[in-house]
């Protein structure tokens, strides 16, 4: 069954909109202390002062502009949905497929957790005005998924759904106790706890190829979900998560308060689209027949993208806002008929001398050149790109942020190098704007002072230069148009690493101006504190032998052990000037 809008949600909004909350107007911002956070979740590393942008370093007597936290590519997940209809064959072939059957995907709302109570700690020394997740909530692209995901930011569990809400609506007020259960709930995970399979063995070498780990994985994770294998190792099969999609796991099945393991963040939180949030893995556009096979599984994907953004109206009002920022989307889009083009908005910070705007940069797969949306480009993958409306949204978002003497920050899943025309299958793909195009428009604008995204996993930060016209990353080159001659240095393009892979880390970010005609960003790496995924995660990291991999795979054979093999390790991390930075800018003089 396919969720429709709910006509609730419709009401929130209106209401949201007649009360203020919802106009992207200024509104009191958090008081952040001052001087720059030194809490115990940033991780213990020096800051390296960059300058390409431009010169000096951040002053004792800088005033802190803005404070806010940056969460990305959380990916909670429904590892029992792996196994059950998610998982791919292509999985063991190439790192472009790398999705499924990570030694840590047990621990995913664990870990997210964690990085709430940090993160809290931290709110309470140096307060920040809000949280942002720039894309890929969800892993499998399935409703449960995205419940738990925010009833973990919530500190609840077992939320009402929009899609419960449209579900029973369809089915008309004479339907059973029964029928909705089969029909609705247990599509949302709503009453079951998420079952756990065993933790697998990283010192084992069939743990370490990927072929024979997802086989072990698929094989221990379909165990556990028809078992109902509990943490403690006993079973009850009416636990069973093989035809219903499990909840919150047990220990994070509590509303927060005194003695509660789920514990609420502590500040307002925004959303962006990522490739896992609007089709299948993330990496697959097929639509057709999918749910229909998944109703003896309990899965429902969420291929329509107001299955997502309808989600986050229902949520707990405090700390919100409810809609989690697609509720700042303009009211014209919110009631139009076009159900694709609400991913995308903007809003003020820093008592409105800061304008944050917000892309939905994924591809859904739907093709003007195919004629039905049951039928989707299976090109789409993982890449990312804007169309032409937004692309004047955008434009028209910094030319009025410039007017109103702001400083302007575009958050985004995907950065530059990650869209379509840098994948392999960027000549079957419909490409509107491309990632140069984008990139001048973003530096032709003195204001714009960072593009903040993650989807790569990785701590990456560039810096987009603009010299004598032409603007340039070291892979980007284009002419630049700047609005106001001479004013043009470029911008930041930072990236974050994600809680679902090593090193599982998120950012704090603080802007300063220094008072001096130049401005610091400072972003700190922030780590979470449950140790049992990062063992996991880092051995899962170190060790994945891809078949795709002639050299290694002919190693293997020929060699005692597999720890010289593995490819992966040191990248995510990232440099130390990637990590704990601080980045210099112009100030934008008007």
């Amino acid at each position: 069954m396919t969720a429709t809008r709910p006509s609730a949600m419709l009401g929130i909004a209106l209401m949201l909109a007649a009360c203020g909350q919802g106009d992207g107007k200024p509104r009191a911002p958090v008081q952040p202390a001052g001087g720059s956070a030194r809490c115990a979740a940033i991780a213990a590393e020096d800051y390296v002062t960059r300058t390409e942008l431009a010169p000096g370093q951040r002053r004792d007597d800088a005033r802190l502009v803005l404070r806010f936290v940056q969460f990305s590519d959380d990916h909670i997940l429904d590892d029992d949905g792996q196994a059950i209809n998610g998982a791919s064959i292509l999985d063991p072939l190439h790192p472009s497929f790398e999705a499924a059957q990570r030694l840590q995907e047990e621990y995913t709302d664990e870990v997210l957790n964690d990085m709430i109570i940090q993160v809290n700690e931290c709110h309470r020394q140096y307060p920040a005005e809000f949280m942002i997740v720039t894309g890929d909530s969800a892993d499998l692209t399935t409703v449960a998924e995205t419940r738990r995901f925010i009833d973990n930011l919530d500190g609840r569990f077992d939320q009402m759904s929009a899609f419960e809400t449209a579900c029973v609506a369809a089915l008309g007020a004479g339907a059973s106790a029964e029928q909705i259960a089969l029909q609705c709930t247990r599509f949302t995970g709503r009453g079951v706890a998420d079952t756990q399979t065993p933790d697998p063995d990283p010192s084992d070498p069939s743990f370490q190829l990927i072929l024979s780990r997802s086989l072990r994985q698929l094989l221990a994770t379909e165990q556990a979900a028809l078992a109902g294998r509990a943490a403690d190792g006993s079973t009850d099969p009416a636990r069973q998560t093989a035809t219903r999609s499990p909840g919150l796991p047990e220990v994070l099945r509590c509303n927060a308060g005194p003695g509660c393991a789920n514990v609420a963040l502590q500040m307002p939180w925004y959303v962006a689209f990522g490739n896992h949030d609007g089709y299948l893995r993330g990496t697959v556009a097929l639509v057709l027949g999918v749910n229909e096979l998944s109703q003896l599984t309990g899965r429902h994907y969420m291929f329509d993208a107001h299955e997502f953004i309808d989600e986050f109206f229902f949520t707990q009002p405090i700390p919100g806002p409810v809609g989690h920022g697609f509720n700042f989307a303009d009211m014209a889009r919110r009631l139009d008929d076009d159900r694709r083009n609400d991913g995308h908005y903007a809003t003020d910070a820093a008592g409105g001398s800061v304008r944050l705007i917000v892309l939905n940069t994924i591809i859904d797969g739907v093709d003007p050149r195919i004629p039905l949306d049951v039928l989707r480009n299976p090109f789409a993958l993982s890449d990312g790109s804007i169309d032409r409306a937004q692309f004047d949204w955008l434009k028209n978002e910094l030319a009025m942020s410039w007017a109103r003497g702001q400083l302007a920050l575009v958050f985004s899943h995907h950065p530059d190098l990650t869209f379509a025309e840098y994948g392999m299958f960027s000549s079957l793909v419909p490409i509107e704007v491309t990632a140069a195009e984008l990139d001048a428009e973003l530096a032709s604008w003195p204001h714009l002072i960072a593009w903040i995204a993650g989807h790569t996993h990785q701590h990456r930060i560039r810096a987009f230069k603009v010299e004598t016209g032409i603007g340039r990353n070291g892979t980007v080159e284009v002419p630049v148009q700047c609005k106001r001659e001479g004013a043009c240095s470029g911008f930041w393009q930072i990236e974050t690493a994600s809680l679902i892979d090593h090193p599982q880390e998120q950012r704090l970010i603080e802007i300063f101006d220094n008072g001096d005609g130049t401005g610091t960003i400072r972003a700190s790496v922030l780590q979470h504190r449950f140790e049992r995924a990062k063992a996991l995660a880092a051995a899962d990291d170190r060790c994945a032998l891809y078949l795709s991999d002639p050299a290694a795979v002919a190693a293997a054979i020929s060699e005692a052990g597999l720890a010289g093999l593995c490819l992966q390790g040191g990248i995510r991390p990232g440099t130390p000037g990637d990590r704990n930075v601080e980045l210099m800018f112009r100030m934008p003089d008007r």
